[in-house]
């Protein structure tokens, strides 16, 4: 019998990170490296779960899905902020 990859704890935990760094890096977006650093490794793991078909949540939740969603509307708002941000302060 093979083990299903959605019962180790740890690969769940992959999957809720992702979720987990989407919402910080909204919660700190105007730490601009960090936050698209923190939102960019929230996507990458989530990318993971998703190819290898890794749900995250105890009842079938695609948390993998939610994380990816997140994490990219994340980088987008940090990066979209920051170009206002640039243009409305004259740095360029």
């Amino acid at each position: 019998m093979q083990a299903n990859c959605n019962s180790s704890p740890t690969l769940r935990g992959i999957a809720v990170a992702s979720v987990g760094m989407g919402f910080f890096s909204l919660v700190v977006f105007w730490w601009y490296p960090f936050a698209l650093i923190l939102s960019s490794v929230g996507l990458l793991l989530a990318l993971i779960c998703i190819a290898f078909k890794i749900r995250g949540g105890l009842h079938g939740e695609n948390l993998a899905v939610i994380g990816a969603t997140i994490c990219s509307m994340s980088a987008g708002t940090i990066i979209t902020l920051t170009q206002i941000l640039h243009v409305m302060m004259w740095d360029r």
